[in-house]
């Protein structure tokens, strides 16, 4: 129950977008990262921006949004290319980023396969991710205030700093849905198995 009021919540939100944008860190572009996204569109013509966390008994799920700020149609398939860094933004190691939920919930079209969206300038596409809280006696927990994202392979990545962070407990799974044209096919009707946390 409580996964599912937190992902009806969630489409909410997201279909209303009233996101709170995270704040943006960038690291030297030299560095293999993208520039800031401010309010110019940067060079490559797309924005990326991280949803808040938003949490309910262990279950957690976030909205990455893909922005067409240039003046050029913009096609993406597939998944985004998500890598996860620690306090130092050095990449972590030990956690397993999978396409789709990897059995960490059931989500409504979330393994649905990759469809190819086209956005037209203005228009934007929207990827999910989800993990849990899960936390037992073994091992440290992660927490991962950073994440890189690739909009497709061979973009440089853009660094994020979405508020409240990722919190994967011990689980070790971070699952990453597709990119869809709608917000609401990322984070409808969740399930986690047998209820609650696991």
């Amino acid at each position: 129950m409580y996964d599912t009021v937190l992902v009806t919540v969630v489409g909410l939100l997201v279909g209303a977008a009233i996101w709170t944008v995270a704040d943006v860190a960038y690291d030297d572009p030299a560095a293999g990262l993208s520039k800031p996204a401010g309010p110019v569109c940067p060079r490559e013509g797309i924005r990326v921006t991280a949803g808040p966390v938003n949490p309910a008994m262990g279950l957690r799920a976030m909205t990455l949004t893909l922005e067409n700020c240039g003046t050029r149609a913009y096609r993406v398939e597939d998944y985004p290319e998500v890598r996860l860094l620690d306090r130092d933004q050095q990449h972590v190691t030990g956690v397993s980023v999978i396409h789709g939920s990897g059995g960490i919930a059931t989500v409504t079209g979330f393994d649905d396969p990759p469809d190819a969206v086209t956005l037209a300038p203005g228009e934007r596409a929207f990827a999910g991710l989800l993990w849990r809280n899960t936390a037992t006696g073994f091992g440290a927990a992660d927490y991962m205030p950073y994440l890189t994202v690739a909009v497709r392979t061979g973009t440089l990545p853009v660094l994020l700093s979405p508020d409240g962070g990722l919190d994967l407990g011990t689980t070790g799974r971070l699952g990453v849905g597709p990119w869809r044209a709608s917000a609401s096919s990322t984070s409808t009707n969740t399930t986690g198995p047998g209820g609650g946390t696991r």
